[in-house]
């Protein structure tokens, strides 16, 4: 006669949403940076907060901040501060690119003429009475 098997009820938790977001789990990439496709396209922040790397890079390289004057700039830890200066250090070169292309995408949204229609469309309107 075979036994009849019994099967645990199986625990049902909800997934924190700063480790996993739409079953994608965030990636650890040095102490205090993370990764996720879904958060800052996927470009290393600090976790737990959607602030990204380079913004850290950008306060010290560009307006020559201080790490403890960044920490009270974006009201985090100095060691939040430190962790991002870490992995730039060993990161330089991908961090670096990264600031240029950003600055260069800022160059040609600003440059560029969204919202303009040319003047041979507004010519051909009709004056209204």
């Amino acid at each position: 006669m075979a036994e009849k098997r019994v099967e645990k009820e199986v625990e049902r938790q909800t997934p924190d949403i700063r480790e996993d977001i739409d079953g994608v789990k965030c990636h650890t990439l040095a102490p205090g940076i993370t990764t996720h496709p879904l958060i800052r396209s996927g470009k290393p922040c600090i976790k737990g907060t959607g602030l990204k790397v380079t913004d850290i890079v950008a306060l010290q390289t560009f307006h020559n901040m201080k790490p403890p004057d960044i920490a009270n700039h974006y009201e985090i830890d100095l060691a939040q501060v430190n962790d991002a200066l870490n992995y730039y250090a060993a990161h330089t070169d991908y961090i670096d690119t990264d600031i240029q292309l950003d600055s260069l995408n800022d160059v040609q949204l600003s440059e560029a003429q969204y919202g303009t229609r040319p003047d041979s469309i507004l010519s051909r309107r009709k004056p209204v009475p």
